[in-house]
């Protein structure tokens, strides 16, 4: 169960392990703003995922973190680099400094994933379970005020995204969080257990990027695909699952797929219920053929992060399952989102 974070749900346990990773939204400072208050050591051991990549737009938020963790940690190690072009590095690199951490002096690990890529995300939480497999971890997350697209926007992007001139394409990419596709990855630990000659079929949480969806599709090439579009817990953010889909059939993303198999909006936050909708899917039918039985499935959680916990939850569950990624041609850092909302906690 998912609660709202209070600063005892750590100060409780006093030889624990923290780890974030210094991105550039503002939300990256929440659950530090309100342990710092407390003035005390609160975690044993911490330290900083470190892109190498945007380090401009990071440097803000990574200087406070590694001021802060200074004074709430008994150890704050050194940061560990993350290339999210070189999945063997970044992996590596986790895993050694995890190794390095004694075992025995950790009774639970704090995993703030309020900086970090869905990529990123997915590989700590492999590497932490595998190497603390006897150790409660915690997924700590702040959400955002408020996210881009905004809704006094969604006209104009729409009508950009129907015109098929340069300037027009400049200014959409411009409006968006990122562009373009540069490259379809398969992290290591996710490659699933794929049947030779089966047809496969993608489960695709969809976000706001749907150029970067063309190119997963375009170099993947699955033979189905179920699109699920995100459902907010927030009132206020409840027009952003309409626009997802608009956006995309703008695109016509999806229908070149004979086959397409479409979800009901699947909650971007209540991790139960969105492992609950992975369930159903899974053992589904389509065209009288039970998914899992006749299919090979694959996973591309491509909207929130919290979505991206569950993949990972469903992963363990059916080790069948592959997840797949597409890296953007290009991120555009101030169009993610903005100031510092309420931050959570959810228990592995």
């Amino acid at each position: 169960m998912i609660q709202e974070f209070k600063p005892d749900l750590i100060t409780n346990r006093k030889n624990s392990l923290y780890i974030c990773a210094g991105g550039f939204e503002d939300r990256v400072k929440g659950i530090i703003n309100i342990l710092q208050k407390l003035n005390e050591k609160v975690f044993k051991y911490s330290f900083i995922s470190e892109y190498t990549v945007h380090q401009e737009d990071n440097k803000e938020n990574l200087d406070f973190l590694e001021d802060s963790l200074d004074k709430c940690s008994s150890y704050h190690l050194k940061n560990v680099k993350i290339d999210i072009d070189n999945l063997l590095f970044s992996r590596d690199n986790l895993t050694d400094r995890l190794k390095k951490i004694p075992r025995e002096e950790i009774e639970a690990i704090f995993i703030d994933i309020s900086g970090m890529t869905n990529f990123l995300i997915l590989l700590i939480l492999k590497m932490a379970h595998t190497i603390f497999y006897d150790k409660k971890i915690f997924i700590l997350y702040t959400e955002a005020k408020n996210y881009y697209p905004k809704e006094d926007e969604q006209d104009e992007i729409l009508t950009l995204a129907e015109k098929k001139d340069d300037e027009s394409i400049m200014k959409l990419s411009e409006k968006l969080q990122a562009s373009g596709a540069r490259e379809t990855l398969i992290p290591t630990d996710f490659k699933g257990s794929f049947k030779e000659d089966f047809p496969t079929t993608l489960i695709f949480f969809v976000g706001y990027e749907p150029s970067r969806a063309i190119g997963l599709l375009e170099t993947y090439r699955p033979n189905v695909v179920i699109p699920c579009y995100g459902d907010s817990p927030h009132e206020y953010f409840k027009w952003r699952t309409q626009f997802s889909m608009k956006l995309h059939e703008k695109f016509r993303v999806f229908e070149q797929y004979p086959y397409l198999k479409k979800n009901k909006p699947i909650s971007t936050f209540y991790i139960s219920k969105i492992i609950d909708e992975l369930e159903k899917t899974y053992i589904s039918e389509i065209e009288g053929r039970i998914l899992y039985e006749n299919f090979n499935i694959a996973i591309t959680p491509q909207c929130s992060k919290l979505q991206t916990v569950a993949t990972y939850l469903f992963c363990q569950s059916h080790p069948d399952v592959q997840v797949v990624f597409c890296l953007p041609g290009k991120y555009n850092s101030k169009r993610y989102s903005e100031e510092i909302g309420r931050s959570w906690l959810y228990e592995l």
